[in-house]
């Protein structure tokens, strides 16, 4: 299992790559800690990119959690998940079902060229993000 966190500062962009292993635990604190990071640096758009993961064990209950809480990302910036495979794909638009009274609409796409269009860029310059 791995989570990495990279930032494009110029574009105010944050980077969440899961690869490996997923499960509730490794989902729901991810975001907390990137919930912390934004709270120190300020908001800013952000890609969740599902591409690398081998397992998807998180459950509905967990895509629950996450949808009741407040935005991690403020309405006003892009919030884009890439999620090649069809049970990723299928639990972010229940989580943008479940959260659609609480945060504006999340985008997801098959790949991170889909994402990158979308955010209005080629490519990013990305810097990982060593303290969150």
């Amino acid at each position: 299992m791995g989570v990495f966190l990279s930032s494009d500062e110029l574009r105010r962009i944050l980077y969440l790559r899961f690869e490996g292993i997923v499960t509730d635990e490794v989902l729901l604190s991810s975001f907390d800690r990137v919930r912390a990071w934004m709270h120190s640096n300020g908001p800013c758009s952000s890609i969740t990119d599902f591409s690398g993961v081998e397992s998807f064990q998180v459950t509905a209950s967990a895509v629950n959690q996450l949808a009741a809480k407040r935005p991690l990302v403020p309405d006003g910036f892009l919030r884009i998940v890439v999620a090649p495979q069809d049970e990723i794909f299928g639990m972010t638009r229940m989580f943008e079902m479940l959260g659609s009274k609480t945060r504006d609409s999340v985008d997801v796409v098959r790949t991170v060229a889909e994402a990158y269009s979308l955010a209005g860029v080629q490519s990013l310059d990305l810097r990982p993000v060593v303290d969150w």
